[in-house]
Parts: C-alpha cells; sequence; structure tokens
C-alpha cells in the first residue's frame, strides 16, 4: 500500500517538463517543405498548439522515469502520443464522426481549415508518430520495435479504431450493441493511456512484469477517466434539459444507468485499486506517486 501521507507535486512536475513537451513538439511536426505546403503546415500548428495540459505526454515521460529511463530519451515517444492524440480528436470532430463544432473553446480543426485538410493533417500527424518511436534509439531496434507494435496496437482494432466505431454506432439508429459496450466504448481512452505510459517504459527497457502492472494501471483509470467523464456529460445535460424545458433527450451511458452516487464509488474504488497495483511493483517513487496524484486528478476533476 502506498503511503497516502507522502505525495509529490503533480502540477509542478507538469510545468517543470512541459516546456520540454512544447519544444519536442516544435521539432518533430510534420511539416510540408515547400511553399505549397503554407495551409498544411498552418493548419498542423493549429491543431497542436495551444494544446491542453499535455498529460499524455507527462504519461510517457513519467512511465519512463518509473523504470529509470530519462526524459530527455524518452520526448520524441512523448511527441509521437500527443500527435496520435490530436488526430484522433480531429478525426472525432469530423463531421463523419461526431459533427464537433468546437475544440478547447475554439473552431474544430475542419471548421477552420476544411474538412480535406484537416483530414491531411490528422494522417500526417499519425504517421510521424510511428516514426518517432525510433528516434535518437539507436542500437535498441528491439525496444523500438516493440514501440512500434505497441502504438499499432493502440490504433488499431485492439484499441482506438474499435472504441470509435462503438461510438458511431449511436443509439436510437438501429444497430445492436454488444452487452459489454461500455467496455468497449472506453477502448479509445484506456488504449492511449495505455500506449503513453507503456511506451516510455518500453523504451526505457521495462521487464514483462512491469508492463502488466502498467497495462492494469493504465485500464483503471482509463475507465475511472471515462466515468468522469459521463459524469459531466450527465451533469450537463440535465442544465441543459432544465433550460431547454426539459425537452432534450439525455445521452445513454453506465453513470445515467447507475445513477451519480454510485457511478462515483465506482470512480474512486477503480483510482483506489490503480494506485494499490502501481505501489506493488513501483513503490513510493517520485514518478510512482505523481502518478498516484493524477488518479487521484481524474477522481475529483470537474472539468
Amino acid at each position: 500500500m502506498p503511503n497516502v501521507e507522502t505525495r509529490e507535486d503533480l502540477w509542478g512536475y507538469v510545468a517543470e517538463v512541459r516546456p520540454d513537451i512544447e519544444r519536442a513538439l516544435e521539432k518533430f511536426l510534420p511539416l510540408v517543405p515547400s511553399p505549397a505546403g503554407t495551409r498544411f503546415n498552418d493548419a498542423v500548428r493549429d491543431a497542436l498548439f495551444p494544446g491542453g495540459k499535455r498529460l499524455r505526454p507527462v504519461l510517457t515521460l513519467l512511465g519512463a522515469e518509473l523504470i529509470g529511463g530519462t526524459t530527455a530519451a524518452a520526448l520524441p515517444a512523448a511527441a509521437a502520443v500527443e500527435f496520435v492524440h490530436s488526430s484522433s480528436l480531429i478525426f472525432d470532430d469530423l463531421p463523419c464522426m461526431d459533427n464537433a463544432q468546437e475544440r478547447r473553446g475554439q473552431l474544430a480543426l475542419h471548421r477552420r481549415h476544411g474538412e480535406a485538410l484537416a483530414m491531411l493533417v490528422a494522417v500526417g500527424l499519425l504517421n510521424k508518430s510511428y516514426a518517432l518511436v525510433f528516434e535518437g534509439q539507436g542500437g535498441n531496434s528491439r525496444r523500438a520495435l516493440e514501440a512500434h507494435a505497441e502504438l499499432v496496437e493502440c490504433v488499431g482494432t485492439s484499441g482506438m479504431v474499435t472504441g470509435q466505431t462503438v461510438d458511431l454506432s449511436g443509439d436510437g439508429d438501429g444497430v445492436e450493441r454488444p452487452a459489454n459496450v461500455e467496455s468497449i466504448r472506453n477502448l479509445k481512452t484506456s488504449a492511449l493511456i495505455r500506449l503513453a505510459l507503456r511506451l516510455g517504459a518500453i523504451l526505457a527497457d521495462a521487464n514483462p512484469s512491469q508492463l502488466a502492472v502498467l497495462s492494469t494501471f493504465s485500464r483503471l483509470i482509463g475507465e475511472a477517466y471515462q466515468l468522469s467523464d459521463d459524469l459531466l456529460d450527465l451533469n450537463e445535460d440535465a442544465a441543459l434539459s432544465i433550460a431547454a424545458g426539459g425537452s432534450l433527450p439525455r445521452r445513454s451511458t453506465s453513470a445515467l444507468d447507475d445513477g451519480p452516487s454510485r457511478t462515483r464509488r465506482r470512480v474512486a474504488g477503480m483510482v483506489a485499486e490503480a494506485k494499490d497495483v502501481l505501489a506493488g511493483e513501483f513503490g513510493n517513487s517520485r514518478p510512482a506517486l505523481l502518478l498516484a496524484e493524477l488518479a487521484d486528478y481524474i477522481a475529483s476533476r470537474k472539468a
């Protein structure tokens, strides 16, 4: 069990490493090297900057540090994770997907630059991520190939593709949804968290036992994150319904089915289990304590 009185400063760590993450993103941007690429390059920058909290690349750095690696060596992989994340947001927002109009308080990329260019940017970011796991690996081709396989699994039908497919089969569309739809829907969230943590660890030469623990931790906090999202959606839907006189339909989620109180208890249980699993393998090391704080943040976040 972790010592609950022993804590590190998660947001201090984020502030410490974020400038390095931003520089790595800028360094590895997939830009078109000709005047003809001006519109594409502008769209790439709009997709990446300004970003959110950069928690996924932070996870990659912490995954490397857990195994004794350095943040400097893990920065290309951290950039790869953010590129995958950003590409998934672009695809998710497209009219043929969620048809979102805004992202992070601004017009979605396809609204600013057109659907075709947004798709090209998403593909460009995803393609660049595959190359970045080899960056700086030198003679460690085994680690790089394992990291590459991890990235492929995350994006493919074992992860984000299947999660997005389930998202497309919304309520009332006549498609029968599987009984374990919530777990499958969560594949997008958990797969990317798993990638972020394990990618840094793999490149730092983690052993199978360590990677298994990180997989379990990722699954638990991924599910907790998704349930937290559902609670936020539930609150938003309730507010919108009241404003519209109770006429708006509510999204069907496990938070709606189970109720807010039971869902919060489920989130708290998942976070507690995740922290115990992590401490059992990595003890009270600084990166483990920072990851425990991140798990607590997921359980208590309000936005």
